[in-house]
């Protein structure tokens, strides 16, 4: 689709003395510019009109997922956001994500999820950007499950055990076990 893109930052959300990993999100569409926070909301993602109000129980169906790529330039790290759709919002893309997010996401186990439109730039204005995309209602906001990690490698006990899927392997390890 022509014209069309999904731009997203991490940052570091202050509430009080707390603190949040916050992924900001923004879709722009020239057709739509609301596309995205509109289609986030029909999908589960509440409106959010006070920002200092976002609920703390985690939002159903939407979950953020970090995976860590070993590469020339050191470990990269590729973010899915998965929301109540068949295909992910954004799959597998590479973010520099501040280490503090990182930490925060882990321990929390998730994240604040904002998604509007002009919330990823890079200006000192954010808090002010939000708290008036909230108020018009052009908002969508909410704590989403966070999952970190690659699928665990195999044990090296393991590696050397036959495949699984074949049948003869199968009754052979059953045999094993029944010993």
């Amino acid at each position: 689709m022509d014209g069309n893109q999904i731009r997203f930052q991490g940052i570091v959300w202050t509430f009080g003395k707390r603190e949040f990993a916050a992924l900001l999100v923004d879709g722009h569409s020239t057709n739509e510019p609301d596309a995205l926070p509109r289609a986030s909301r029909a999908r589960g993602l509440p409106l959010t009109t006070d920002i200092r109000r976002v609920p703390l129980t985690l939002v159903p169906g939407w979950r953020i997922e970090a995976t860590f790529e070993e590469s020339a330039l050191g470990t990269q790290v590729r973010l899915t956001v998965h929301w109540p759709h068949i295909r992910p919002l954004i799959s597998l893309a590479g973010v520099d994500l501040p280490q503090r997010w990182q930490q925060l996401a882990v321990t929390q186990r998730s994240a604040l999820l904002l998604i509007g439109r002009d919330l990823v730039a890079h200006d000192g204005a954010l808090p002010a950007r939000v708290a008036r995309l909230a108020e018009s209602g052009e908002l969508a906001a909410g704590f989403v499950s966070f999952r970190s990690g690659n699928p665990a490698p195999r044990a090296p006990h393991l590696l050397d055990r036959p495949d699984r899927r074949h049948p003869a392997t199968f009754v052979a390890m059953k045999r094993d076990l029944v010993r």
